[in-house]
């Protein structure tokens, strides 16, 4: 099919930065198309990655667009941007509205913006339940796995020796402390490290997933977690072998800083072979990687945007035929669901299209630097600090 189409319509596949002028429809990326306007002889495959919606793009300044006389406004009459939900309005918008065209919008977790953009035109609408009903995608169940420390957090008494772990190196030396320490469930993992927490975690999955998760089955089904951070993912992949009772090959990392082994054919192996069993990522896997044969998702960070929540759902809807399923999976027969394990009630917690930058309203611009130069780094100084910084110009006196 895909073949007669190309023939048909004589579909171009951009590697160049050239436009075949006798083919009728051309597919490449908005990377290429930028620099194809810049007049840019040649692009690199690689920098046609699109970014993860991890918010990269997000912190890029809108790119400029001149006219270019070999690719004039009139040189498509559709434009088609798949993925629509990502910033094609705010960084890449100009090089969409450059081509006089119409612009047809396709995503399957549109926005506010996106609406926006597109001045409330919603031309068609395919929901998730209309999918799994007519067999497109699988449904799914929730598994909860509740801990106190998750939920209220904990306190460390003083006395008691922790061990100091620098967020750069990951060296950990031990230390006794002089006073109490408490802190609340939203720290875990960030800023205290609860090593039983993660086991306890781990442990009740595996105990569970035979006889409550997955009734019946033997073969650990193809299971993809979501850890806070690089240093999260790391701790989630040195207990998992240990609570399985396996090697190193049955769980692996696959995060922007996955080093040794490349991501992508550790991707390619999740997808279409054996092992790994487990994979844990923080967003390297969240959006725009199919891999059919994953059954289960264990959240171990909770998601605040309602978008990328969905997008990371979307990792387990997808259908696979029964052979391809089985010479991944032995002991399963037909994909008919997916199961969510939820670890810290990222499905109970509120979810928004975006949120406000400034979340520490109260505390002064250089009372954040300072936080900042102590290395006080969590999500809501962070996003305080810029979200002040792009407000004006400030004068810092600090001590």
């Amino acid at each position: 099919m895909r073949r007669k189409f190309t023939e048909l319509y004589n579909v171009q596949l951009l590697t160049s930065n050239t436009i075949d002028p006798v083919n009728k429809v051309c597919i490449t990326t908005i990377q290429r198309l930028y620099s194809m306007l810049r007049g840019e002889a040649e692009f690199e495959a690689e920098n046609e990655e699109a970014s993860q919606f991890d918010g990269e793009e997000e912190n890029q300044q809108p790119k400029d667009v001149v006219y270019n006389s070999k690719i004039p406004i009139e040189t498509f009459d559709f434009i088609i941007t798949d993925e629509c939900h990502r910033s094609i309005y705010n960084v890449w918008r100009q090089v969409l509205e450059y081509f006089d065209a119409f612009i047809i919008g396709l995503t399957a977790t549109p926005s506010l913006q996106t609406f926006g953009f597109f001045d409330q035109n919603l031309v068609m609408e395919y929901s998730h339940e209309r999918a799994v009903a007519d067999g497109v995608n699988v449904g799914y169940e929730v598994y909860r796995i509740r801990t106190q420390i998750t939920e209220q957090g904990s306190n460390i008494q003083a006395g008691f020796y922790i061990d100091r772990r620098d967020r750069q190196t990951r060296a950990i030396r031990w230390q006794r402390l002089d006073e109490d320490v408490s802190y609340a469930e939203r720290e875990l993992d960030r800023s205290v490290v609860a090593m039983d927490q993660i086991r306890t975690v781990i442990r009740t999955f595996k105990q569970r997933l035979f006889t409550d998760i997955f009734p019946g089955r033997t073969e650990v089904p193809k299971t993809l977690f979501f850890a806070k951070d690089d240093s999260h993912a790391e701790d989630i992949v040195r207990i998992v072998p240990q609570e399985f009772g396996k090697g190193n090959e049955f769980c692996k990392k696959i995060t922007y800083r996955t080093t040794g082994e490349k991501a992508e054919d550790l991707i390619a192996s999740f997808r279409n072979s054996y092992n790994p069993r487990i994979a844990v990522t923080v967003d390297r896997i969240s959006t725009g990687t199919d891999i059919k044969p994953l059954e289960c998702l264990l959240f171990m960070r909770d998601v605040k945007s309602r978008i990328y929540f969905e997008q990371m759902k979307g990792r387990g809807t997808r259908t696979i035929n029964p052979t391809d399923f089985q010479g991944v999976t032995p002991d399963a027969q037909v994909k008919e669901q997916f199961v969510i394990v939820d670890a810290v009630e990222v499905c109970e917690s509120d979810k928004t299209d975006s949120r406000p930058l400034e979340r520490k309203r109260s505390v002064p611009f250089d009372k954040l630097v300072q936080a900042v130069a102590l290395d006080q780094r969590d999500e809501d100084t962070l996003m305080s600090l810029a979200g002040l910084t792009t407000c004006g110009w400030y004068k810092i006196e600090l001590d």
